[in-house]
């Protein structure tokens, strides 16, 4: 699965690498969040390429799917595991022309419990891929430990380009 899983992404993140720097129309999703609402063609592409790859594993281990586009089967709710999947994590910076997009493949318990998953990004050729109790790794090397902050009273705080137009964002 873990292979599967790999070979998908890949595939994907070079498909989404040719087209990188050409003009997308881009659509909606009709989210609230723009971050989240914005698909373009080559997400729905890298989709069926992912799927592709995933099919086949779905129907021998009954594994179930949630897609990040398109319309849901809830065959999440009813399986032992499920595939997830964004095939253009990112898709307001590929469409913007910068970095900071990938291919995100997980197979995920019902339960919600991570089993495995692999990351493709495609403007580095950097694959990171891991197993539940295994590890990280990185283009097959292992991932070294992170170091512990030494100050434990920082946050480090993540978020989407959307939080600066929040109404506290100055706060």
């Amino acid at each position: 699965l873990l292979n599967t899983a790999r070979c998908a992404s890949v595939a994907a993140g070079r498909y989404i690498k040719a087209m990188a720097g050409q003009a997308h129309p881009v659509g909606s999703k009709g989210y609230a969040n723009h971050a989240s609402d914005v698909v373009t063609a080559v997400d729905l592409y890298a989709q069926e390429l992912i799927l592709h790859h995933l099919k086949p594993t779905i129907a021998r281990y009954d594994l179930g799917l949630l897609a990040e586009e398109g319309d849901q089967d809830e065959s999440r709710l009813n399986r032992h595991a499920f595939w997830t999947i964004d095939p253009l994590d990112g898709t307001q910076h590929f469409i913007e022309r910068a970095t900071g997009y990938a291919t995100s493949i997980a197979l995920v318990k019902r339960d919600g419990t991570p089993l495995l998953g692999v990351v493709y990004d495609p403007v580095h050729d950097a694959l990171y891929e891991a197993v539940a109790g295994q590890g990280v790794s990185i283009n097959g090397a292992p991932m070294p430990p992170m170091a512990q902050p030494k100050d434990t009273d920082r946050v480090t705080w993540f978020a989407d380009v959307s939080l600066k137009r929040h109404p506290d964002f100055s706060r």
